[in-house]
């Protein structure tokens, strides 16, 4: 299992974080989700711009005095070098790290003089990961932002070095049309094991078919068709649905749900094996019962062996992911929920560990699914809100 480490950088003075195969996190506003998925963006970006290409993969071997941007690329918009740091921090370093069991990258950046829209690796404290166990090294790498690009009558296309979506599902149009088309098709070949071979949702063998079954299954009935304009350098998405009568309609005639959900269909059936995927929100303008079915599809990615990170606030993605684990489509093992959580403490408390220099930061507890899908355990906070103004209501009943 994989393992993310963070120092000095934001909310965490000094955290270890595990990535499983398909790894959730979860938690209240504020606690340190996006934090830690911004430090493996970061990480990344050290990777990409400040190795040296191999034949298949990035060499990171040496510092080159490039500096690593903290805004725009991957969506990120982190400010100063100064905003990176903790709000008591006493060192100005800061450290990010991915391991495995005895190998691990770990880089240690200087914030400079904490106004720079950068910072810069100084020393690459550790790089021990043996080819190809290192998913960061590979140029396939795959983020989703949470702010993806809604209903649009076209999209632009672009050039890309390996098939994906962009980082806002901006050139999904664009993957689909071109996987289909005969210079690709030829090429890519879907992993069985991410195929809903199914009757009543898998109509035909190309990309889009599959695309269509998967998005049909989690949003009841819909379909879509992609056109490609090269002399518009664009490229656009049809709708179908059970009301569309066989007339295919704009993606701004139908809600948010569907252009947030293909993107992250697509970046599924496209990720090879080995790589990571990070998403945030998938259950984004998803009715309910679609967010459990977006679970459980990720789960079923995520055991066809794409490395998939998601940022949920749903319950509903969980419980698809628990269907997922019983109905064996993802082994149980699998599959880690961090948990991130603010610790409450007494003033008393808080005024030992200010005496002993014991600095506060989010918790996470990372919790299991057993072979039944029923998580190992049920902490406060964790998805029980429902429970809480149930009672409420009762006890309101009662006045």
């Amino acid at each position: 299992m994989l393992k993310l480490t963070l120092k000095n950088f934001k909310c965490f003075y000094d955290i270890e974080i595990e990535l499983n195969d398909l790894t959730v996190f979860a938690g209240s506003n504020g606690n340190g989700k996006s934090t830690a998925i911004q430090s493996l963006l970061l990480l990344r970006r050290t990777v990409e711009h400040c190795s040296e290409w191999k034949s298949t993969k990035f060499a990171y071997t040496s510092i080159n005095n490039l500096n690593v941007e903290l805004n725009d690329v991957y969506c990120l918009g982190l400010g100063s070098s100064l905003n990176v740091l903790p709000s008591e921090f006493t060192e100005t370093d800061i450290e990010l790290g991915l391991s495995e069991k005895e190998q691990s990258l770990v880089v240690k950046y200087s914030t400079n003089n904490l106004n720079e829209l950068w910072i810069t690796p100084k020393e690459l404290l550790e790089n021990s990961f043996q080819y190809p166990n290192n998913p960061l090294m590979f140029q396939q790498f795959y983020y989703l932002n949470a702010e993806r690009i809604g209903p649009r009558i076209n999209q632009a296309i672009r050039f890309y070095d390996y098939p994906n979506v962009g980082y806002q599902g901006e050139f999904t149009a664009q993957m689909i049309a071109d996987v289909d088309s005969l210079e690709i098709e030829s090429k890519f070949k879907l992993d069985v094991d991410r195929v809903l071979d199914d009757p009543d949702y898998l109509k035909g063998n190309k990309f889009q078919h599959h695309i269509n079954a998967w998005l049909s299954y989690i949003i009841d009935g819909v379909t879509m068709i992609p056109v490609k304009d090269s002399e518009t350098h664009t490229a656009r998405l049809t709708v179908e649905n059970s009301y569309s009568k066989g007339n295919a309609i704009f993606p701004t005639n139908t809600g948010f749900g569907i252009s947030y959900s293909i993107p992250i269909i697509v970046s599924c059936l496209l990720a090879e094996k080995g790589r990571i995927l990070i998403v945030e929100n998938p259950e984004a303008h998803l009715h309910p019962s679609a967010q459990s079915k977006m679970g459980y599809f990720l789960g079923v990615m995520a055991n066809a062996g794409v490395k998939i990170l998601v940022e949920s606030h749903s319950d509903h993605i969980i419980n698809g992911i628990q269907i997922a684990v019983a109905k064996k489509a993802i082994i149980n093992n699998k599959v880690t929920i961090n948990y991130f959580y603010r610790e409450k403490k007494t003033d008393q408390e808080l005024k030992e560990d200010k005496i002993l220099g014991v600095k506060q930061q989010p918790k996470i507890k990372a919790i299991q699914i057993n072979d039944k899908g029923e998580l190992t355990e049920w902490p406060k906070g964790f998805f029980d809100q429902t429970q809480i103004d149930y009672v409420e209501l009762l006890n309101l009943k009662k006045k």
